[in-house]
């Protein structure tokens, strides 16, 4: 369970290795993604079908929503992640796959394990963000978090004025209070202590998916790569901020026109296809992401490549 810096330009290679996720048994490993984000999506689909059919939100439903989805993420997402991981590990060696092994976790003794590590990943934002709002405390006073807190409720109420049809004039949007600069300015300092503590989750569930390591220290090991490997991941995120956000105007600006489109067929069916546009883009980006993911930890945590595959056109990481 050695650990590695992997190189200044390795996440580049891990983000083109990423992109090209699905060359290998497409159909069983996207299924597998497409599955693993319809299951992250469930907790969310009972408010979602009230407000499809017009219907007014029922209080009731958001405790219930909040358990289910706690119960989703702590004992059934984490078991799907560990299948995804193996199905495009096997497949990208040349083994055949099936739909079957996104369910190996609940039946193969690992299920422990991995629900063990995702608590404490749980634990570990949890004490992030403490850390970050202890940090906003300390650098904005108590008036300036009172006008932040009156403002937040201000632009909440407008945005339910807005969901209502009622059209909202320039001049009633709130001017922003002093003390929002410094906490935005302590948000975004937690910003990269936030993805690199999900990378090292990430990558010690990796290794109790795929090498059976006890999860405190597949953990730890998936905590200090990504650490070691910190200035890499910073460099490829400056280089792809802006184009990132290029594109992700563009395809903001396509999909309300597609939405617009939806709607001229009908409110419910409508809707139906907006959601299923959404549940589609979630599932190329989920993959994209899962490929960076398995690609970085090959390199930093594990062997780093691929053995000899026994698949034609499989390739070395």
């Amino acid at each position: 369970m050695d650990i590695r810096w992997a190189g200044f330009l390795a996440p580049f290679r891990w983000l083109l290795a990423a992109v090209d996720v699905g060359r290998h048994q497409p159909a069983v490993v996207l299924s597998a993604i497409a599955t693993t984000v319809f299951v992250g999506f469930l907790p969310s689909l009972p408010q979602s079908l009230v407000a499809l059919f017009g219907g007014q939100p029922v209080m009731a439903l958001g405790p219930l929503t909040q358990a289910l989805a706690l119960v989703v993420a702590l004992l059934i997402s984490p078991v799907l992640r560990a299948g995804v991981f193996r199905i495009m590990d096997r497949a990208e060696r040349g083994q055949p796959v099936a739909p079957p092994m996104l369910l190996e976790g609940f039946r193969d003794g690992s299920f422990g394990g991995l629900v063990l590590l995702t608590a404490m990943g749980f634990g570990l934002y949890a004490l992030l963000f403490v850390a970050m709002m202890l940090v906003a405390a300390a650098v904005t006073d108590a008036g300036s978090l009172e006008a932040l807190r009156a403002w937040a409720e201000q632009l909440m109420a407008l945005q339910a004025q807005a969901e209502a049809g009622k059209p909202i004039p320039p001049e009633q949007f709130p001017a922003p209070p002093e003390g929002l600069g410094a906490l935005a300015a302590v948000l975004f300092a937690f910003a990269p202590l936030w993805g690199f503590v999900m990378l090292g989750i990430l990558w010690g569930l990796i290794g109790v998916a795929l090498r059976g390591h006890a999860p405190v220290a597949a953990l730890l090991q998936g905590l200090r790569a990504a650490f070691l490997n910190a200035l890499p991941l910073l460099a490829l995120v400056a280089v792809l901020f802006l184009p990132v956000m290029l594109v992700s105007s563009l395809l903001m600006l396509l999909f309300a026109g597609l939405a617009a489109l939806f709607m001229l067929l009908g409110p419910v069916v409508g809707q139906l296809l907006t959601l299923a546009l959404m549940l589609g883009i979630a599932v190329v980006v989920t993959a994209i992401f899962y490929g960076f993911v398995l690609a970085g930890w090959r390199a930093t945590c594990d062997g780093g490549e691929l053995p000899p595959a026994t698949a034609e056109g499989s390739f070395a990481a």
